[in-house]
């Protein structure tokens, strides 16, 4: 019975993160497509943060996920009361749910590395012009003359 309310708890606690993730994804697109570069790493920096508690949680997930299916078969093959199977009722839909979570995800994230890439080209491109500009090759006539070394303060 604990197993199985435990691997619901985190079930949800990862739906949740999930659901977490989908939003930062979101708000990155659209920080992507104004072009700030600050806040474009700010949001990759969180987004690697919850991609490594999204799989440290799932680290937990599969071991509970293995004793909760082994539970349920011995409850199923012993004719076990459902006390059991009543707290974990809910736990196939909460898989589903994750698991089109998970998708969604994943479909957002190509679409933001799409972008992202598609932005980082267009940096590349003018950052090219940049160099490319020939006002910033020549140097000023006045970068040559060498300065003075000692500066008489008396006078």
């Amino acid at each position: 019975m604990a197993i199985v309310k435990r691997f619901r708890e985190l079930l949800i606690a990862q739906r949740e993160r999930f659901n977490a993730y989908l939003e930062t994804l979101e708000k990155q697109k659209n920080i992507v497509e104004n072009g700030n570069v600050d806040d474009i790493l700010a949001y990759v920096e969180m987004e690697e943060k919850m991609v490594s508690d999204i799989f440290s949680i799932q680290k937990v997930i599969v071991p509970l996920e293995a004793q909760y299916r082994s539970h349920l078969k011995a409850n199923v093959a012993g004719n076990v009361s459902a006390s059991g199977e009543s707290a974990g009722s809910d736990i196939p839909e909460i898989e589903t749910a994750l698991e089109r979570l998970r998708v969604e995800a994943n479909n957002k994230l190509e679409q933001n590395r799409s972008l992202l890439e598609k932005r980082m080209s267009e940096f590349r491109e003018e950052l090219k012009a940049l160099r490319n500009n020939p006002y910033i090759k020549r140097k000023a006539s006045f970068a040559t003359a060498e300065s003075a070394s000692f500066l008489d303060i008396k006078g």
